[in-house]
């Protein structure tokens, strides 16, 4: 599935490098595709992802852990614990660095330091994805255009909001950096030989992360959320890992 997988990180490419476009749409219409996305995501993540972490603690069970991971119950589950913190952790030094440049600053963004972590932290993320993206869809083709579909829907939320943070800083430099990180996962993965102990750790860490960026992200405040364009986003995956999938 190489000509699959290499056709798949090229769209996710395009994607983080033409998200900023979602800002010459009106407001009514950003808000609705948001809702759309957030309602896609949300489906793979609690139909496909977290579903897995079974499997994930079924692989760390049979493999020889270190002596001190052998007494933590279901350990990949605290691996996705991880991912939710970490993510966590950096959102709210991103919003307290935002309050404090606002308020001393006049400043509508946070410090650079923290647009450099931050961009970091999601460069992980998303090399993580590209990584993956061939451990997650298996053979079939209908996999890879789900795993497409919902992680294109990811970055467009997710660079929405990286972009109205960073501003400017995420035109010029964070969306390209993006980009760069997901093909070099995937060259990583075709390059090396990873143990199945390690594909599950990080697959782990991955959902963990997907579902704090979702929850935090991609749901827009309810004011401005489309319910309907959720609900349709939801079937949408729904029904699409149930043929294809399930």
């Amino acid at each position: 599935m190489f000509i699959t997988s290499l056709l798949v990180i090229i769209g996710f490419m395009t994607v983080h490098i033409f998200t900023d476009a979602i800002k010459y749409l009106e407001k009514r219409m950003t808000n609705r595709l948001v809702s759309l996305v957030s309602g896609g995501s949300i489906a793979y993540v609690f139909l496909h992802l977290v579903p897995e972490l079974t499997h994930y603690q079924e692989v760390a069970h049979e493999a020889r852990l270190l002596p001190w991971l052998e007494n933590v119950d279901y350990v990949t589950y605290v691996a996705a614990l991880l991912g939710i913190a970490v993510f966590y952790g950096i959102n709210q030094m991103s919003e307290k660095s935002e309050r404090e440049n606002r308020r001393m600053r006049n400043l509508t963004r946070p410090s650079k330091q923290v647009f450099v972590l931050e961009i970091s932290a999601f460069a992980l993320y998303n090399g993580l994805i590209g990584y993956l993206l061939q451990e997650l869809s298996g053979d079939s083709i209908g996999a890879y255009v789900v795993y497409f579909l919902v992680f294109s829907f990811h970055f467009i939320a997710n660079n929405r909001i990286l972009q109205l943070t960073h501003e400017d800083l995420y035109t010029r430099a964070g969306r390209w950096i993006l980009a760069v990180s997901v093909l070099i996962g995937w060259i990583l993965y075709e390059v090396t030989h990873a143990s199945p102990l390690t594909l599950a750790f990080l697959s782990s860490f991955l959902t963990g992360g997907v579902v704090l960026n979702i929850l935090n992200d991609e749901l827009p405040e309810e004011r401005e959320s489309s319910f309907p364009m959720f609900l349709m986003g939801m079937l949408f995956i729904a029904v699409l890992l149930q043929i294809i999938i399930g």
